[in-house]
């Protein structure tokens, strides 16, 4: 088991239907955003041909990313295309430090909903605490939302027992969801209708009513109690917004 808490972003965007060269367009648009964000960190980009399990560089993917995404579709337990549950995307870093590679996974393109993630470090591999800072982690965010527009997104820790063991003494357990540890969230604008928390949850409104709720501007430390409590508002918020259930 993981002693650090791994940090990511993970969103959902809606339910629709794409062609393989329409969603691979816009995967190069998120791995082009992010490079704008920090060209050190995202690059070496390569992307994955999951039916061969290899690697290709972004430079020799990118005029043929439409036939690589259809490859990548979905594939029932007879190895037969499901177009209904979309194609996967998949990208990495390849950086000569472990703690500094960041991966982004998308499914999407299917009749149901997809899912996004952005995750720093490796496996077994802590991340680069320069990366885990409040700065990359809301501009990455609203990078994958501008190019998505998913319903809800956030940024989060975890670890495997987060929900299983009090992560500081006398803790109450926190709630298990998909959202894990929130240390920023995001709803759209119909979801966000009169969300009210308490002032220490810093809320940005965009022109179009999509909702920003940051726990605190520092690294988030699921071990602070302060950090903890808001955090779990968060959690509570995106919850009960979302409708989510673990069953």
């Amino acid at each position: 088991m993981n002693e650090f808490f791994k940090y990511s972003i993970r969103s959902a965007p809606a339910a629709q239907a794409e062609t393989s060269n329409t969603l691979g367009t816009r995967f190069l648009n998120s791995l082009d955003t992010l490079n704008r964000i920090d060209p050190t960190l995202f690059t070496n980009w390569e992307i994955m041909d999951l039916p061969t399990s290899t690697s290709i560089p972004l430079a020799a993917a990118r005029p043929r990313i439409g036939a690589i995404v259809e490859a990548n579709i979905t594939r029932d337990d007879h190895g037969k295309p499901s177009p209904h549950y979309g194609y996967s995307c998949v990208a990495f870093t390849d950086n000569a430090a472990k703690s500094r590679n960041v991966t982004l996974r998308i499914k999407a393109g299917g009749k149901d909903q997809g899912h996004i993630s952005l995750e720093t470090g490796s496996y077994r591999v802590a991340p680069d605490p320069s990366i885990l800072t409040y700065p990359f982690f809301r501009a990455a965010l609203l990078a994958i939302n501008a190019t998505w527009s998913p319903p809800w997104s956030c940024a989060q820790a975890f670890r495997v027992d987060y929900d299983e063991v009090p992560l500081f003494p006398g803790a109450p357990l926190f709630p298990y969801s998909r959202y894990h540890i929130p240390w920023i969230a995001y709803l759209s604008s119909p979801l966000a209708v009169e969300v009210r928390l308490p002032r220490e949850i810093l809320c940005e409104n965009t022109p179009s009513g999509d909702l920003l709720m940051t726990a605190t501007e520092d690294r988030l430390d699921p071990t602070n109690p302060e950090h903890l409590r808001r955090a779990r508002l968060l959690a509570e918020t995106l919850i009960a917004r979302t409708g989510y259930t673990s069953k």
